[in-house]
């Protein structure tokens, strides 16, 4: 067996040369195989039979035949390079994953419908994630890319803006049938609001941007993700707050529809972010690419 210090001094352009030529039996398949021309084949196996001082081949007219040497080497050298070829293409083709952590609502509202559209463009990145209401710290947290909300901009971490969050009141239909009717902005007062935080802070925020006033925030239940208020909404328990295109799924179906017309207000900004040292691994430009394209 060769020692490691020999294989610096493996001929093996000869080999391949050697390997082909034997397979086909010529010199010139092989070159064609190889994309060479026959006579670089030709000199690459004399190189060769130099190198070992013995004779690979009877060269006979038109036609190759292997010596008992050639029939020696042929099998080791053909399985090196299957089994060589065949760990590249492994390498080649195996899933690449990435890892991410996004905002609850954000992940089931919008991208888990859509990540087939991901997947069949690119099979061969894995998606792992985690939902979670607190912003990733990548210094501490093992995630190639975040969707987080809010939040300050870190340093070493890059965040492109995805969706400026404006924020309309939604309900069910059910509730266009309750005494007092629900008309105008300031008919919220006589309903359940519906938190996705113990502080209220969307409803508060909505109502000081809408400049409503009374409306009582400490009615209707509170939930800790959006999608929970909004499943809460569906189910005719009250009044949520919700964005447009978040929840455009739920108004084209009347599953919750938006009881007056009232300018949306910003409440907040979802971004992309990931680690600076990330941006040559593989996956993180075309995730990032195919979300910023899609959600416009």
């Amino acid at each position: 067996m060769l020692k490691f210090k020999d294989r610096a001094s493996l001929p093996l352009n000869a080999l391949r040369a050697f390997e082909a030529s034997a397979r086909h039996l010529s010199f010139t398949m092989a070159a064609r195989e190889l994309h060479v021309t026959q006579g670089a084949v030709s000199r690459q196996v004399k190189l060769l039979e130099a190198d070992l001082k013995v004779i690979l081949f009877h060269r006979l007219h038109r036609k190759l035949s292997l010596t008992d040497q050639g029939q020696i080497l042929l099998f080791p050298i053909t399985e090196a390079l299957d089994i060589m070829t065949n760990a590249v293409e492994t390498l080649k083709n195996q899933t690449r994953d990435l890892s991410l952590k996004v905002h609850p609502t954000f992940a089931i509202r919008w991208l888990v419908p859509r990540l087939h559209k991901f997947q069949a463009l690119h099979p061969d990145i894995q998606i792992r994630f985690t939902t979670s209401n607190i912003n990733a710290d990548f210094k501490r947290e093992n995630f190639d890319v975040a969707i987080t909300y809010r939040g300050d901009k870190k340093t070493g971490v890059i965040r492109k803006t995805i969706l400026e969050e404006r924020l309309i009141p939604v309900c069910s239909p059910k509730l266009l049938n309750i005494k007092p009717r629900l008309k105008k902005p300031s008919d919220l007062k006589h309903f359940p609001l519906l938190h996705n935080s113990p502080n209220q802070l969307e409803w508060r925020t909505w109502a000081a941007q809408a400049n409503i006033k009374g409306l009582s925030f400490e009615r209707g239940q509170v939930f800790e993700i959006d999608d929970a208020a909004l499943q809460a909404a569906t189910a005719g328990l009250g009044i949520a707050l919700g964005d447009r295109l978040l929840i455009k799924e739920d108004l084209n179906t009347g599953r919750l529809i938006a009881p007056f017309k009232y300018t949306r207000v910003k409440t907040g900004t979802y971004y992309i972010s990931w680690p600076e040292k990330n941006l040559a691994k593989p996956g993180v430009m075309e995730f990032k690419d195919w979300l910023i394209k899609e959600i416009i």
